[in-house]
């Protein structure tokens, strides 16, 4: 049987070099779309990395952090993608 804190162990480990190959994307890409996509794949990281964490530590206030920051990098790459089309947000 595999051992619980090994399996959020290698989650966790996967979600940051997932992490830090968007944090390269975001510095390198080469379009703006490259890099609003790295910014919103950056923040779905985090979401995932404080879930695992807040699963593994059975924490309900890291899960409520979790969907605060989930809310607030979905409404920003929205306002984002409508600067970059219309170049204005209201």
């Amino acid at each position: 049987m595999i051992e619980f804190g090994l399996v959020t162990s290698i989650a966790l480990i996967v979600s940051t070099t997932a992490l830090f190959l968007a944090v390269y994307r975001l510095f390198v890409g080469p379009t703006i779309m490259d890099r609003v996509a790295a910014l919103d794949s950056i923040g779905m990281t985090l979401v995932v990395i404080f879930a695992i964490y807040a699963f593994s530590q059975q924490s309900s206030f890291l899960i409520d952090i979790a969907i605060l920051l989930a809310l607030i990098s979905f409404i920003g790459t929205l306002a984002l993608a409508k600067y970059i089309d219309k170049g204005e947000v209201f």
